[in-house]
């Protein structure tokens, strides 16, 4: 996937952070089933953990297709991508599911277990941006450094909303 010659896929290091989400998912649910009663969140009632979770899916969709499209039109003409979610964070798309969509499907099974499932893949993209941010910087130079310095690795700052200075 970084073949520092070449192009990085458009899907950086997506697939190795959901198939690790995906084997502690798996662990997590497994557990779950066997003790839901005991990892139930009872704190909040369902209607409230209903909406939350509907709100999370849908801003972190929201959040999602609007990156997806951005990433795709600088992918395909090679430049980096600044402007739009690019500008409140370097990584929407993780972002998206991360933050928000993760979330919002785990409070749906009103369970504190399932609840770590964003904060592991959290660990995990720390983890594993490493890779994107190294290609980035060898094949953007200065730009990405600057724009690097400059907007969130991942939780978005949508008050610095504006439009980044074309690298």
């Amino acid at each position: 996937m970084n073949n520092r010659k070449g192009k990085m896929s458009i899907i950086g290091i997506g697939s190795k952070l959901a198939a690790l989400t995906v084997l502690y998912s798996f662990f997590l649910i497994t557990i779950n089933n066997y003790y839901s009663d005991v990892f139930k969140i009872n704190i909040a009632p369902p209607l409230f953990l209903f909406i939350l979770s509907s709100v999370l899916i849908a801003c972190g969709l929201s959040f999602l297709l609007i990156s997806i499209f951005a990433v795709n039109r600088a992918y395909r003409t090679d430049h980096l991508c600044v402007d739009g979610p690019y500008s409140v964070c370097r990584n929407p798309l993780y972002s998206a599911w991360i933050i928000f969509i993760v979330p919002g499907i785990v409070l749906f099974f009103n369970s504190w277990i399932l609840l770590s499932i964003p904060f592991a893949m959290y660990i995990f993209f720390r983890l594993l941006i490493k890779e994107e941010d190294n290609y980035l910087s060898d094949k953007f130079g200065k730009t990405y450094t600057d724009y690097k310095n400059t907007v969130s690795l991942l939780f978005p700052r949508f008050w610095k909303y504006a439009k980044i200075k074309n690298y």
